[in-house]
């Protein structure tokens, strides 16, 4: 709330937003931008997971007007266990490291508690790094700052309509959503088979059909089952499974890819 002077925001504990830039569940993209603008006129901070944003869509961090985001290796096609995290230096130095650790420390002095600790990334990145992923996750930036992307947005963004076409037909597939139809998405759709059991479902797939999808609640359990008695409102219908499947786009995925799991969704019925 304004205060009764000047419109300033009361004093109190710093704030700090945590959105995700598009959803590990439904790939629906959220307003990041126009929620970075609420966050500054409340004097909050806002932090972006765009681990599912950054592999299928140029993310601009000035333009959308952030403090932190966040973008996962494996997701950007480079081995696990390697990540980035960046955003303003104030905050991260004041924070207790996330490591305690050789590399982090900038003195140590006689007794095991005097330590000072080192300021900027090294604070956050106690002990031997993960040099090996670091590299590959480098390199894979750089190839995808190399690429077109708007060309490679657009091309999965044609293959997205394919997909949520084909499945729209299908009257056993009802897809997850939170937003209305239309609204903007990366390429990734979930949805539920009627009467029929999601992992059950995943398993033919990749065995007759050599279809990869994941079946679940994706590390998402509430917002997963919300959407699930959602669709179940929507379509009416009785017997949807209590867990879903997703299928996911990138960069080899091919218009034949999509046609073979619609075909495969379509013999299900």
């Amino acid at each position: 709330a304004a205060g009764a002077a000047g419109g300033a925001r009361p004093a109190g504990p710093p704030v700090l937003v945590a959105v995700t830039g598009a959803s590990n569940v439904t790939g629906e993209r959220w307003p990041v931008a126009e929620l970075a603008a609420v966050a500054r006129r409340h004097a909050a901070r806002i932090a972006v997971d765009a681990a599912q944003l950054a592999p299928h869509a140029p993310v601009d961090v000035a333009a959308l007007g952030v403090d932190y985001l966040a973008v996962s290796g494996h997701k950007l096609y480079a081995p696990f266990g390697a990540g980035v995290l960046l955003g303003r230096g104030d905050w991260l130095d004041a924070a207790p490291p996330y490591l305690a650790g050789g590399g982090a420390t900038s003195h140590v002095g006689d007794a095991t508690h005097q330590v000072r600790w080192a300021a900027g990334p090294a604070r956050h990145e106690a002990g031997t790094p993960n040099l090996l992923g670091a590299v590959a996750l480098a390199a894979v930036c750089a190839a995808l700052a190399d690429a077109d992307r708007g060309a490679l947005h657009a091309r999965e963004q044609a293959l997205l309509a394919r997909l949520r076409q084909g499945l729209a037909v299908l009257p056993h597939v009802v897809e997850l959503r939170t937003f209305g139809p239309d609204a903007p998405r990366v390429g990734i759709v979930s949805f539920v088979v009627a009467g029929r059991d999601s992992g059950e479902v995943a398993a033919e797939l990749a065995a007759r059909h050599d279809v990869g999808v994941r079946d679940g609640l994706f590390c998402a359990h509430p917002l997963a089952r919300r959407l699930l008695a959602e669709a179940a409102a929507r379509s009416g219908r009785t017997d949807l499974p209590p867990t879903a499947l997703r299928a996911s786009l990138g960069l080899g995925s091919t218009a034949r890819d999509v046609d073979r799991l619609l075909a495969a969704l379509a013999e299900l019925g």
